[in-house]
């Protein structure tokens, strides 16, 4: 089999878990059909640990991750990103290094450009072998805080590079490679999409009468518009008491304190934060799916809802326009709480018949599954390759 060299800017460590979780089941896809290896680094605070530098080799999903961890510089700005940014580059050659000593990559590829596709450059200079560069991040548009208009003149230059340096390029969501193509550059592109485990996250029949229970799984933040799916939430209970909404998710006491305000406490449980088994069984005992982002990219929320079979009501943002039909969900404009009240009534009331839960699961997990992405994956490959 192909040995593929993986350079991941993010991806799950100890000090972030979640940090890229669905990159690592990009690769976790990826193993039956190629040798993956994953080298990724990970910026902790200075007083995280004593070592300065930190080497995790783990070899828990059948391949190799090396996850590099470093300490920030407490040096002034902007001497601080500076050194900053030289021991990422040291740390990330040191260990390809010892990679190449005894491995010989038939390719790179890179997740999120910016920083990892610098050395992914690097590599492809010095070997000659084809570069493919995957990209997550969804700030390509105009309501992220962190959007890349906004960003410094040395990222948008080395998110250029690097993605005009790739053999293929593979958003998540064709709104995400075509927001890059009117933002950054203009790449030819083939969508990847996120991955879900179907072994935790499928269709279970359940009767859930006379309660309808909703349910959300986000960081619950801003981006989420976790107060304004509450205030929809609290204007369709008003109409329809048996409704009942989870959280599930981190929870902060602003959010606990504003479902107060709305008088719903008898109507919303908080979860807080769960481990993925724990959000599927909480997911196959409900009877639709929230989302109300103000912007998204192409979340991993809603795919592993719908192979649970869960009808989904979100906000049509992002790529999200391209996995919700009429035949599994309810799509409405940005911050329109009122369409999404009438959204929550008309599915809790089954005014609409055309949801069915089990075609909704099994149409989801032949899109998301680890075989269907791990294919696909090795098909890019392939035809790279073969060229």
């Amino acid at each position: 089999m192909q040995n593929i060299l993986w350079l991941s800017s993010w991806y799950p460590n100890k000090y972030d878990l979640y940090n890229g979780d669905f990159i690592q089941r990009h690769a976790i896809a990826s193993v039956p059909f190629c040798n993956i290896s994953v080298i990724s680094i990970q910026f902790v605070p200075s007083n995280w640990q004593k070592e300065v530098t930190v080497t995790e080799r783990l070899n828990q999903h059948d391949f190799p991750e090396t996850i590099i961890y470093l300490k920030k510089s407490n040096l002034p700005s902007p001497f601080n990103k500076i050194v900053d940014q030289y021991r990422y580059m040291r740390a990330f050659k040191r260990e390809v290094n010892l990679y190449l000593a005894s491995t010989t990559p038939n390719l790179v590829h890179i997740h999120v450009p910016v920083k990892a596709g610098i050395i992914g450059l690097w590599i492809k200079k010095k070997l000659q072998i084809p570069m493919v560069v995957t990209e997550h991040w969804g700030i390509y548009n105009d309501f992220a805080p962190d959007k890349y208009s906004g960003r410094s003149k040395w990222f948008k230059t080395l998110t250029k590079r690097i993605i005009a340096g790739a053999d293929t390029f593979l958003p998540v969501s064709k709104n995400l490679g075509d927001s890059i193509n009117k933002l950054v550059i203009t790449k030819p592109f083939e969508v990847v999409k996120n991955v879900v485990d179907t072994k935790l996250f499928y269709y279970q029949p359940s009767d859930n009468k006379p309660l309808f229970w909703l349910s959300h799984v986000s960081m619950i933040n801003h981006p989420k518009n976790p107060k304004g799916l509450l205030r929809a939430f609290s204007e369709a209970v008003k109409t329809n008491t048996q409704l009942r909404l989870r959280m599930i998710g981190q929870t902060n006491r602003e959010i606990i304190e504003y479902v107060t305000s709305l008088n719903i406490n008898e109507f919303v449980v908080f979860t807080g934060m769960l481990p993925q088994n724990e959000v599927a069984a909480l997911l196959q005992k409900s009877d639709a799916f929230l989302l109300f982002s103000l912007y998204e990219n192409m979340p991993c929320v809603i795919a592993e809802a719908l192979c649970c079979g869960l009808p989904v009501i979100s906000t049509n943002v992002g790529g999200i326009g391209e996995i919700i039909t009429p035949e599994n969900g309810i799509l409405i404009n940005t911050s329109d709480e009122e369409a999404f009240t009438k959204a929550i009534l008309r599915m809790s009331e089954g005014k609409d018949q055309s949801f069915n839960r089990s075609l909704i699961a099994q149409k989801a997990a032949e899109n998301f599954c680890y075989n269907t992405i791990g294919k696909q994956i090795a098909r890019v490959y392939q035809k790279l390759l073969n060229n």
